[in-house]
């Protein structure tokens, strides 16, 4: 840990808790991370999106008492989009991506490949949570491998969570934000399979889903440019979202990309275009199979890059969103689908394009032709354009992204009989 970064966070524990708290006002599940009955047969396996096989046998200590735990193991638990057949272990590119280990023994370490740059714009950050206490960031480097996260803890079960804040291209960097899991080395004597909530929520977006900028709070944001350390996709309104609501959450999202065009039409895949990717633009990942994750909801936040800046083509746009729905669709039949768009378009800018209202009525086009091909589970959510304080270049603030939670969380609730 790097105690300069330590900060306190806006909700405990946000994952580790996601079973057994979050807001009064919401009612998630009893938490389901504990151990099974006496009588109970333990799982071979953690909850996990990569099913790793093998035994849950440890290695035997080495002379310092402490035990090297392969990435693979299948007790470790993976959630989040996520590289599971990469060659030297599982790599981590989207926002979000989050590995738990629930242990017996004083402490836990990471070992971990970083690809950041170092850079205020490269450096990449993890929020680690220990038994359910508030997150604390962790700053990590290519020049580093081992990382304690937690250490002379009472002997005992413990958990630890590692929760992806930074994506996979941080200030357009394409792979600066990728990590690779090398192994944990534990300081006790077992592992325990991790259980998590049966509720599975998916966010679909770009630099708001992100969390981009979102830890600043300024009234001046046209000089407050990214930074890393300014951005935590762990206090965006989707993940907050998932807290709230007591659900697994996994992020498919990346700053400056649309649906039918990219920010002010810049180059690279299209979002749609990612979406069977583990791991963003990375040619050698393996590609991500929808079947490792079911969602019980499907929100999709796309749009702001299309129309922020003069240039879309709206008829390219609605029909790129009702392809991009039907494709859904086919992966996940049953699912609720959520179209969001904002907090970020408004008429004022760019100036005579009325881009917030083009893009409401857009939006509703595609959907609208959606329930006309027979798609009843499909609902608009429209966040209001968002005022001051601002974030990192125009982005939303935590505040912001807080709002946005509990409103969603509420649709939610209505729609999903939770």
């Amino acid at each position: 840990m790097h105690g300069k970064h330590l900060r306190s966070s806006w909700l405990v524990g946000a994952w580790l808790l996601a079973g057994c708290g979050g807001a009064k006002q919401l009612q998630p599940p009893p938490c389901v991370d504990s151990a099974p009955a006496p009588s109970a047969q333990a799982p071979a396996a953690s909850d996990s999106v990569c099913k790793f096989g093998g035994g849950a046998a440890l290695p035997a200590p080495g002379a310092d008492g402490a035990v090297a735990v392969a990435a693979s193991h299948p007790f470790v638990s993976y959630l989040g989009r996520v590289d599971c057949r990469a060659s030297g272990g599982p790599m981590l590119g989207f926002v979000g991506a989050s590995v738990r280990v629930r242990f017996v023994g004083t402490g836990l370490d990471l070992r971990l490949k970083d690809f950041g740059g170092g850079t205020p714009q490269t450096t990449n950050y993890y929020d680690v949570s220990i038994d359910g206490a508030p997150p604390q960031p962790l700053e990590v480097s290519p020049a580093r491998e081992l990382y304690p996260l937690a250490a002379n803890l009472s002997a005992g079960e413990h958990r630890v969570e590692i929760f992806k804040r930074i994506e996979s291209a941080p200030g357009g960097s394409v792979g600066a934000g990728k990590a690779q899991v090398l192994g944990f080395v534990l300081h006790g004597k077992q592992l325990l399979p991790v259980a998590l909530p049966g509720r599975r929520l998916e966010f679909i977006g770009d630099s708001i889903t992100v969390g981009y900028g979102d830890e600043v709070s300024t009234m001046d944001p046209a000089n407050a440019h990214y930074t890393t350390l300014g951005s935590n996709g762990h206090k965006a309104f989707g993940a907050v979202t998932a807290a709230l609501l007591g659900a697994r959450y996994m992020a498919v999202a990346y700053s400056g990309r649309g649906v039918s065009r990219n920010y002010a039409g810049s180059g690279g895949q299209l979002l749609p275009e990612m979406y069977l990717q583990s791991v963003p633009e990375e040619p050698s990942a393996g590609a991500w199979d929808p079947a490792q994750y079911t969602p019980d909801a499907v929100i999709i936040n796309l749009g702001s890059n299309d129309f922020s800046t003069p240039g879309v083509d709206r008829v390219a746009f609605v029909d790129g969103y009702i392809t991009f729905l039907t494709k859904l669709r086919g992966y996940y039949p049953k699912a609720m689908f959520v179209a969001a768009l904002g907090p970020m378009l408004s008429d004022v800018y760019p100036p005579g394009e009325n881009a917030w209202t083009n893009a409401q009525a857009d939006l509703k086009a595609a959907v609208d032709a959606r329930k006309r091909a027979g798609d009843g589970r499909i609902e608009i959510l429209l966040f209001a354009t968002q005022e001051g304080p601002w974030g990192e270049d125009w982005h939303p603030t935590v505040a912001t992204h807080e709002k946005m939670a509990q409103e969603l969380s509420a649709r939610l609730q209505t729609l999903m009989g939770w």
